[in-house]
């Protein structure tokens, strides 16, 4: 299962994405595919976009993203906010697959 974590404290977010879906073998696996997919559109959108500082790490044998982004923009936020709410849906829809855990989803 994959596990979509996003955390706002003060004006620094962390996200925490790991696990394998499990849907279907490597190289064959679209929930795999459009999260990773989404990961990086994400990352890439708030550091290259909007100039946001990120501490990216990455484990490919733990199936693994961390990053930390550092003083975001409200552009950057809402960016953020938005792949939490896209992950989400995904796991509505593949719920054996997805997890995700953001506080303000919550209620939404």
């Amino acid at each position: 299962m994959i596990k979509v974590q996003v955390s706002f404290a003060g004006k620094d977010c962390a996200l925490h994405i790991s696990g394998h879906s499990g849907y279907a073998e490597a190289g064959s696996d679209i929930v795999c595919a459009a999260i990773s997919s989404m990961v990086m559109l994400t990352l890439n959108t708030v550091t290259e976009r909007f100039g946001c500082k990120a501490v990216i790490k990455t484990d490919e044998r733990k199936a693994e993203i961390y990053a930390k982004v550092v003083d975001y923009t409200p552009e950057a936020e809402g960016i953020i906010k938005q792949f939490a709410r896209e992950a989400w849906e995904i796991s509505q829809s593949y719920p054996e697959n997805v997890t995700v855990i953001a506080d303000f989803l919550k209620g939404e």
